[in-house]
This record gives C-alpha cells, structure tokens and sequence, in this order.
C-alpha cells in the first residue's frame, strides 16, 4: 500500500446550517458479525471500542444508554482509500461541533455509552482525480458513497439502530491509503453529516423508549412541477400555494444566495436587495468562509421543498427541505469532490416596501424530508 498526501487542502463548504440523515430501526444487521458477541472486563478505550464496533464484544465496564443526555458517543469509519490492511474502522474524531454537542462527541473515551461505526454499502465512480505529490500514482479516481452506521450500546453491545449516510459529503482527503493496483478514494461522511445522524440518540431523554429512528417517517411529496429561478428549484408540500407572493420572494433569496457561491467574483448586490437585518452579516460570514481559498467555488442545483408557511410575531416563517446533494465544490475549476447536504431550515421574512425580505433564519421544528437528489445507495 502507499500513503499518499494531497498538494491542495480544501476546506468544507459551508452551504446550509445542519445536515439532515434518517434512519431505520435497530437490529441485528450492518458494521459487525453476525455471530454470539462476547461480555468482557477491562478498560473502556479505542481498542475495545473497536471491537464493540466489529460486533465482537461488550465492555461490562461501560457505562449503560440510559438516564438523561447527553450520550456519549465513540465514532469508527472505513477509511477513505482502499487500502485493505490496518483496522476495519479507524476512530474518526468529529471536531466541527457547537457549544452543546461537545458533551455528546467529544467526552473521555472511558465514559462512551454509544458506538457508531460507518461502512461503506454502495458507490459509483465520478469525474473527480484526487492529486496527491506521493507515489508513482498520483492522480486517483473517485467514488462518492454511501455509508451505514450501526449505532451499538458499548455496554451489551446491542444495536440500537442503523442510520444511512448517502451520498457522503467529504471529498479529496489530504492524505489516504490505496492499494498498489486499482487504487480508489472514496467520499466519506462530514461531521455534520455524522452529528445529524446521531442526535436523536446523544441527546435522548432517557425517559420512554430509547429512539430508534433519526428522523420522522412522514416524506412530503412535492405538489407540482418546481419553480426555477438560478440554480434553485423550488417545490411546494400539498396545501402550500406555490403563487404566493411570500414564496416569489423566497425563492428570489435562495437563488442570490446560491449564485454568490457560484461566481468568481463576490456581488452582494442582489442579496443585499433580498435580506435585511443581521441575517446579512451571517450571509457574508457564510460567503466569506467558501471564499477563504482563492478560486473556490460552487455549482450544481439546489432543490428546495417548502413544507409549511405560518406567520409568526409580524413576520413569515417559510420551513424547508434544502437538498444540495447533487451540488459541488470546485477549485480552480476542478472537482474536489466536496457535496453539499440535505437539511431542514426556517427562513423568517418580512413584509418591506412591497416585498418579503429575508431576516433571520433557525432550525424549524422536526418533519420529513424527500429522500437525496444526491443518493446512490
């Protein structure tokens, strides 16, 4: 095998507040054997946490899926070459995290309760090479992916509940594994992708049940043929008028949003027409953020599925399904490929001289999303 080392670092872009995942139920299925799993003493740390991870063995030293949140959690992941040697699943330490998710994701080892462990199930080639300066190969293909985690009790070692991952969002790594023929890269999942796919588990109650499922089950269909402004394509929910003129202006948002990520040079002019408030100096964060490496930039649709419309305290609030899945970060032109993801918003505007002005934007209460423009699995 050979390590190889990328010449460009890219960073994640920052597209949409937090990705979306589902989930199915728990069982016996996915990241590990299907075989007896062994109770054994000892310390709780990343060996053992990885064996809890291959479905070999439960840690009676481990602390119990119970009592109130958060749960911390011991991430695993197949490495993004194909390199066959070393660990099934290396740990994967998730760092882009906020203030409350810290507890959950990064807590001493000692005191996990939960085992995710991502795998890969499905992938299809690309037009992406990653370039690496190491080895006699350095240009290799890439394969976006899809991904399972189990999520296990380390204590018993049960499954708790698999959540897919697909299409995973990281592209080109910095430095990869690869067999000596045949060498692939394969996209794996971005820490909001992860933090999204877990939550529903390190932040549980711990009254009632345990969850098994991330995500409602209820999907909306859209109601009609969507409305296109940029790269945007709006579509609205059954009961949600498409003609209104609060959703006219949405879109219009969205699509200068969308189109400053796109170009070579940052025009704020038609956002500024569109936004009001301190949700524009979010916006330029956001954009500022994409554009830290010269030649950065976006392409691809946005699909944007309105759910629900209510007013709230004199202004519109406007809750979505933004699937940004089939959109990709380009550098100097090239593919790196980097997705976007799918996630769930509440965009608040205001009614301003005649239009809807976009003034704030959150988390919108949990519902149901279409299944990933993106998804291959």
């Amino acid at each position: 095998m050979r390590r190889l080392a990328l010449t460009t670092v890219t960073v994640a872009a920052v597209g949409c507040l937090v990705a979306c995942g589902s989930s199915g139920g728990g069982g016996d299925g996915g990241g590990g054997n299907s075989g007896s799993v062994q109770a054994v003493d000892g310390p709780v740390d990343r060996g053992s946490l990885n064996e809890v991870c291959d479905g070999k063995v439960a840690l009676n030293s481990a602390a119990p899926f119970a009592g109130p949140a958060p749960h911390p959690v011991t991430v695993f992941s197949q490495q993004q070459g194909n390199d066959p040697s070393g660990p099934r699943f290396p740990i994967r330490l998730v760092s882009e995290l906020n203030q409350e998710e810290h507890s959950a994701f990064q807590s001493p080892m000692e005191r996990t309760q939960l085992v995710a462990c991502a795998e890969r199930v499905a992938d299809t080639p690309t037009e992406v090479v990653c370039r690496f300066d190491l080895g006699a190969q350095d240009r290799v293909p890439f394969f976006r992916t899809a991904y399972r985690i189990t999520v296990r009790e380390a204590r018993t070692g049960k499954v708790v509940a698999t959540v897919p991952v697909d299409p995973a969002a990281e592209g080109c790594p910095t430095s990869v594994r690869v067999t000596w023929a045949g060498a692939k890269v394969f996209s794996a999942p971005a820490d909001r992708q992860l933090v999204s796919a877990l939550q529903a588990f390190t932040s549980w109650a711990g009254t009632g049940t345990p969850p098994a499922a991330a995500g409602p089950a209820d999907i909306p269909a859209p109601a009609g043929a969507p409305a296109v402004e940029g790269s945007v394509h709006m579509t609205t929910a059954a009961g949600v008028d498409p003609a209104s003129p609060v959703l006219r202006d949405h879109l219009a948002f969205w699509a200068a949003f969308s189109a400053l990520q796109e170009g070579d040079r940052a025009d704020f002019t038609a956002l500024r027409d569109r936004v009001g408030g301190t949700l524009l100096d979010s916006l330029t964060s956001i954009i500022g953020h994409i554009r830290d490496t010269p030649g950065r930039s976006v392409r691809g649709p946005v699909h944007l599925m309105v759910t629900g419309v209510s007013q709230e305290n004199g202004t519109v609030a406007v809750d979505s399904c933004v699937d940004e899945t089939e959109r990709e970060t380009m550098q100097q032109s090239a593919p790196t490929g980097e997705a976007g993801f799918r996630y769930r918003i509440r965009v608040s505007l205001t009614p301003t001289a005649g239009r809807y002005v976009a003034t704030d934007w959150a988390d919108p209460p949990p519902a149901g999303c279409p299944p990933p423009a993106g998804r291959i699995g």
